[in-house]
């Protein structure tokens, strides 16, 4: 058979690399795929001597597909723009590709390649993973493009109970809501044998006709890639306010203004990083038929975040309670311009009630569950800021990693009387409501510090400096890196 000189190319590059197995991943462009972060690193991570290769395809796509299973590679990726031509080149399609019109999976079979799209199901994983159910839910789709399709398909397949799409060009939402009930609904002379999803296709300049209750939304549109991106469809602070949750299928930047607004009305929210992931890993146990675990997939979530968004501009301050970690934190959010993040009231905010409650009522353990939760959800939220934990946070191995991940780890290293002089009295520490609080301060300072030793990149003594004085000291040590990394990079 004619070899596809693209891939000819392109392996050659490898010969060096010693692997068993190959997987990639075609489209054009692709210098910049993320799709080597996810599955290189499940690959070490389950052992698996694979290697995942970019080929960047133009044209001849038919003679590039049978030429990669004549060569024995195991499975690959399509995308752009790739993802429904590529169905003509397969033996066999799954049926939800077949509805999306759109494979971004490809297995070997016996005779060549099937295809599947684990755009949906990665979509569906990542909404799970935030604690929400499609179940009986209302739900509104902004966009009507090949993301769109995939979303109301994950929408009537979980159960929704209503999808409003919303479009400037209705004609493309209605095409979309018509393939869908075709799809799912069966037919005789009576009518409708099947419960048929309620779909409905909205033109963007009539969007108040829907009515007022309460929807996930989710952002299917490319708006909000680019700075100075409005709102996407809808350009309506006041129709936002009835989401209960809001993804945006965007990833990069975090925070587009779709995720902006719903942070400003305190309505939960996701940007596109967890689909990403899930569809990622969904491709890689349909290739190996071996299921990723929950360590392997939090290993990806950070490789992916670290991919995207970097670390070195978040600060993250640790330490003793009484360390000056929050007071230092709002210092240098206003004087030096980053966000501010408390993780304990971070955590107070998410559960509605004061940290002392969450002891009493749910327990310590539950509180160092979700301190976990949350510095895990911060590296893909903030990117530009000084976060202080909580005293406790840093003594789980996990959390250790994530914050090393989340940014630069700076250590306020507090002697017992000073800490002690700060916090008598302070009725909100719930650990410190004690006989003798001096001496529980002593031994927690000793059970701690090694923790916070571990995860540090610098340590900055407190004791008998003014606010501005660490501040600075941290600064300095800030511009230190940035210099040095913008040498690096030369």
């Amino acid at each position: 058979m004619e070899k596809y000189n693209v891939l000819n190319y392109v392996l050659d590059e490898y010969k060096d690399v010693q692997a068993e197995t190959y997987i990639g991943i075609f489209g054009n462009p692709i210098k910049h795929t993320l799709s080597p972060v996810i599955h290189d690193t499940i690959s070490r991570a389950l052992n698996l001597n694979e290697r995942y290769i970019p080929f960047h395809i133009e044209n001849n796509l038919n003679l590039a597909v049978k030429d990669a299973f004549e060569r024995g590679i195991l499975g690959l990726n399509i995308t752009v723009p790739h993802k429904q031509s590529v169905m003509n080149s397969l033996v066999e399609v799954d049926e939800a590709a077949k509805v999306i019109g759109a494979v971004n999976t490809l297995v070997r079979i016996k005779k060549g390649y099937a295809g599947y799209n684990t755009d949906m199901p990665g979509l569906a994983k990542a909404i799970e993973s935030e604690g929400i159910s499609l179940e009986n839910k209302n739900v509104i789709i902004l966009g009507a493009g090949g993301a769109a399709r995939a979303a109301v398909y994950m929408c009537v397949k979980y159960g929704a109970k209503r999808v409003y799409i919303i479009n400037r060009t209705v004609e493309n939402a209605r095409r979309i809501a018509d393939d869908m009930e075709a799809a799912f609904c069966v037919y005789d002379g009576r009518g409708k044998q099947s419960k048929c999803p309620e779909i409905y296709a909205v033109a963007a300049e009539k969007y108040k006709e829907i009515p007022n209750d309460k929807y996930i939304f989710i952002q299917c549109t490319s708006v909000g890639l680019h700075e100075g991106d409005g709102l996407p469809v809808v350009d309506d602070a006041e129709f936002y306010k009835m989401a209960s949750f809001g993804v945006d299928l965007i990833y990069n930047p975090a925070k587009t203004l779709f995720i902006k607004l719903l942070e400003d009305l305190d309505i939960k929210c996701m940007n596109g990083i967890k689909m990403l992931l899930y569809q990622g890993i969904m491709s890689n146990e349909l290739w190996n038929k071996k299921a990723v675990d929950k360590d392997t997939a939090d290993k990806v979530y950070r490789a992916l975040c670290a991919a995207v968004y970097g670390t070195g501009n978040n600060i993250v301050l640790v330490g003793y309670m009484g360390s000056g970690k929050t007071t230092l934190g709002k210092y240098i959010s206003r004087e030096f311009g980053y966000e501010f993040i408390d993780t304990d009231e971070y955590i107070m905010k998410k559960e509605g009630m004061s940290i002392n409650d969450i002891f009493s009522q749910k327990g310590e353990q539950y509180f160092r569950r979700l301190e976990t939760d949350i510095v895990r959800d911060l590296g893909t939220s903030f990117h530009n800021a000084v976060i202080a934990t909580g005293g406790g946070l840093p003594m789980r191995d996990e959390n250790r990693e994530l914050l090393k991940d989340l940014g630069t780890v700076y250590y306020l290293k507090t002697e017992a009387d000073t800490i002690f002089r700060r916090v008598s009295g302070n009725e909100d520490r719930p650990l410190l409501l004690c006989e003798n609080p001096y001496e529980r301060i002593c031994s927690m300072l000793r059970e701690r510090e090694p923790a916070y030793l571990l995860c540090a990149d610098a340590v900055i003594c407190t004791d008998n400096k003014s606010i501005e004085d660490v501040a600075g000291e941290i600064q300095t040590r800030v511009d230190s890196r940035t210099n040095n990394k913008a040498k690096s990079s030369r």
